[in-house]
Order: C-alpha cells, then sequence, then structure tokens
C-alpha cells in the first residue's frame, strides 16, 4: 500500500525524508529567535514547550528538496516563516484574551497583554530582518505582503465579529488573508530555491493557497468536533469569541428558514457568558443541518484542487509527498 494510500496520515511520513534538514531548522530556529534579553529568551523557551508541528517549515523544505539536496538559504526560510507563523499565534491570543495555546499558559495569559504584543511584533520584525540580512529578496516580498494580508484578516474578523450574515464569500476571503496566503507564500519560497522548480514556484504557491483552505476549513471544524485534549484549547472557542465559521454558516444556509430564524433570534444579543451556554444549541444545530458535512466537502474540494495543481509539475518522491501533506491536514481530525 502506498504511503498517499493510507487510511492515517500521520505527519512524520512527510517529514522523515527531510529529517535532517528539520534538525537543522531547529538548530537555525533557535539562533534566530534567540534575543538580547532575558524576558524573550525566556518567552520563547516556553513557547517551544507547545512542540509546533513544523507543518509550513516541512511544506518550505519538502518544496525545495532536489538531487543536490536542500539549500542552507531554504533552512534559514523555513525559520522566518515559523517565526511568522509563532508571531500569529501570539497577537491571535492577545486578541482573543486566550488563556491557552497548544495546551500551555499563552503568554498573554502568563505574562500579560502588552508583552504577548510586542513578542509578536519581536517575530515578525525579526524574520523579515533576517530575509534581508540573508538577501532573500523574493522570500522577503512574499512575506511582506503575507504579513499585510494576514493584518487584513485580523480587521474583518473584528468587523464581522458575531455577524451571523457572513457569507460563504466573505468567510473564504478571510481565510485566504488569515492562513491560505501564509502557506502559499511558504511553498513558493521552497519552490523558488529549488534550481529544479524555480520556474514553477507560482504553482506550487497555488498549491499552498488550496492547502492553507484546507488547513483553516479543518481548523474550523476542530470547534465542533475536536478533543480538547488533543487540541490544547476549548471546543466551541471560535463560538464564544465570535468567530462565525464555515460548519455554522452552512448550516444557517441549509436550515429551513424557521429553524434558522429561531437560532439566530436566541443567539441575538448574548453576553459572553450566556454565548457559552448556548453553544450545545448552536453544535446541535450545525450537526442536524449539515454543516460539518458540508465543510468537509469543501475542504475536500480544496484538498482535490490542490492535488492538481502539483500533478504537472512535481515528480517522484516529492510529488508524493505533497500528496500526502493534502491528507494529512484533511484526515487530522481522526
Amino acid at each position: 500500500m502506498s504511503l498517499v494510500d493510507r487510511e492515517r496520515i500521520k505527519l512524520w511520513a512527510l517529514q522523515k525524508i527531510i529529517g535532517p534538514e528539520l534538525e537543522r531548522f531547529d538548530q537555525v530556529y533557535d539562533d534566530l529567535v534567540r534575543g538580547d534579553t532575558p524576558l524573550i529568551n525566556e518567552i520563547c523557551n516556553h513557547v517551544k514547550k507547545g512542540k509546533s508541528k513544523r507543518f509550513r517549515p516541512t511544506l518550505l523544505l519538502l518544496s525545495a528538496k532536489h538531487d543536490g539536496g536542500i539549500d542552507e538559504s531554504a533552512i534559514t526560510a523555513a525559520a522566518c516563516v515559523e517565526m511568522i507563523h509563532t508571531a500569529t499565534l501570539l497577537h491571535d491570543d492577545f486578541i482573543d484574551e486566550a488563556l491557552t495555546r497548544r495546551g500551555l499558559p499563552s503568554v498573554t495569559h502568563h505574562w500579560g497583554p502588552s508583552t504577548a504584543l510586542v513578542m509578536g511584533d519581536y517575530l515578525y520584525s525579526k524574520a523579515l530582518d533576517c530575509l534581508v540580512q540573508a538577501e532573500l529578496h523574493d522570500a522577503l516580498r512574499m512575506l511582506a505582503r503575507t504579513t499585510v494580508l494576514m493584518s487584513q484578516a485580523e480587521m474583518m474578523q473584528i468587523e464581522t465579529k458575531y455577524d451571523l450574515s457572513i457569507s460563504i464569500e466573505q468567510y473564504l476571503k478571510i481565510i485566504y488573508r488569515k492562513t491560505a496566503s501564509l502557506i502559499e507564500s511558504t511553498c513558493e519560497i521552497g519552490a523558488g530555491l529549488n534550481p529544479e522548480l524555480k520556474d514553477r514556484a507560482k504553482i506550487f504557491g497555488e498549491f499552498g493557497s488550496k492547502i492553507g483552505f484546507v488547513f483553516q476549513i479543518t481548523d474550523d471544524i476542530f470547534d465542533y468536533l475536536g478533543d480538547e485534549r488533543r487540541l490544547g484549547k476549548p471546543t466551541g472557542q471560535d463560538w464564544e469569541e465570535g468567530r462565525i465559521t464555515l460548519p455554522l454558516i452552512a448550516a444557517l444556509n441549509n436550515a429551513p428558514e424557521s429553524e434558522a430564524r429561531a437560532l439566530l433570534d436566541g443567539a441575538k444579543d448574548l453576553e459572553t457568558e450566556d454565548r457559552k451556554a448556548y453553544w450545545p444549541e448552536v453544535k446541535t444545530f450545525v450537526m442536524k443541518h449539515g454543516g460539518v458535512d458540508k465543510a468537509r466537502d469543501m475542504a475536500r474540494v480544496y484538498g482535490d484542487e490542490a492535488k492538481q495543481a502539483i500533478t504537472p509539475v512535481a515528480r517522484g518522491v516529492q510529488k508524493d509527498l505533497l500528496a500526502v501533506s493534502v491528507e494529512y491536514v484533511l484526515k487530522r481530525l481522526n
């Protein structure tokens, strides 16, 4: 049975072939985030205990891998991508006043919101400065654009907070900027640093964008089906914090008008604790009216589009591994 056909896809299967490069990535990342103040180092050590799955660096390094190996510049770029991703998590927790992240106290909760905000800014700026110093100008251009898009997504989420009239189209615009744009840049950067694929980097970017949609949609499904012990954060959190995601949007579209109206009336003007108490009713509504099923179906469509994008340009082991990355994201709820 081939790797792609296995029922349960594990991330280690993606990372096995780039094990030495990932070890080098860990060293480079640790060196880059090390700061000039004890507090920066203390926070970085805390964040690392959360054990990032290194999914984005894995995609970059897989895209960059060629017959001669993986260039050091790709490892540096992967470390910068991980810094930017970590910065977004710190800022997300600051905005959401989150108590935990990856099963540990969030930086916001442990050190305070001001420290979390500044630490996120530090990681953003350190990543961009590192790209300048390494003269990785294409990567700098792409990641600078990506940080703008991610900031736009945060503003769009603020604008649509608690808005149960949000459309699927609006939702997709937000998650492209919030999640897919960084994975898009990750894969395009990796291919651009691969001498065998440099002229096809845009196609790898398209592949990454599609995986990004899959990643965020399945992440939003976690809120309805996830296990708190595995997630490291409470289920129902998106609902409580006012983020209206695809499962609920789809269920509202599918439900009879009378039932949709009843849910909307019940959710109107709820305070924070009341929203938490209303969560079981929202979850039941979403499951009854096929919201999770619709989200799964859309994730699968994006996954198929990702594979179709990469098929004409990837070859051999690389093609299989990148296809496996799609299955990993789709099946990580299992």
